[in-house]
């Protein structure tokens, strides 16, 4: 792999555009979630129930890639905030393995964080300044990479 300067300078701008559209989008997510008094990865964990309910702390770790310990503390907040429930914390002795879901109250908070979704809401914006076929083009580019990127 040759690493000329007009390469390295691609590929600096490529990754730069990854960068700002992931930090501006961010941003807009971080907004919606303080809006709503959590953190970015409460509502994240909240949605990801909304749509999977009874998924394990495991299936959290592995969706937002982080830490059991990070995930634990986030639910045990949204367990003292009455948004999350524990389903079976007396038969395992495993955190991983607890299996969650939302109350009614974490429900509507889920619903809530959807219909404030500032980072969907710029996100569509900005797309209805683009051409369909120029979007699809685009995905298509960005699953390509990302399947280039994971046999690396």
């Amino acid at each position: 792999m040759e690493l000329s300067e007009d390469r390295v300078n691609r590929v600096q701008d490529v990754l730069g555009s990854y960068w700002a559209i992931n930090r501006i989008t961010a941003k807009h997510a971080e907004q919606n979630a303080l809006s709503l008094g959590l953190s970015l990865q409460q509502m994240a964990i909240l949605n990801i129930l909304y749509g999977r309910p009874e998924s394990t702390v495991d299936d959290l770790k592995k969706k937002l890639f982080t830490s059991t310990e990070i995930i634990s503390a986030n639910v045990d907040g949204l367990v003292h905030a009455r948004l999350v429930e524990k389903l079976n914390t007396e038969f395992v002795e495993n955190a991983d393995a607890w299996r969650l879901q939302l109350t009614e109250k974490g429900k509507e908070m889920s619903e809530r964080s959807t219909q404030n979704a500032f980072a969907y809401k710029a996100m569509m914006k900005a797309l209805d300044e683009i051409d369909d076929e120029d979007i699809d083009k685009l995905i298509e580019i960005n699953r390509k990479i990302e399947g280039l990127l994971k046999t690396d």
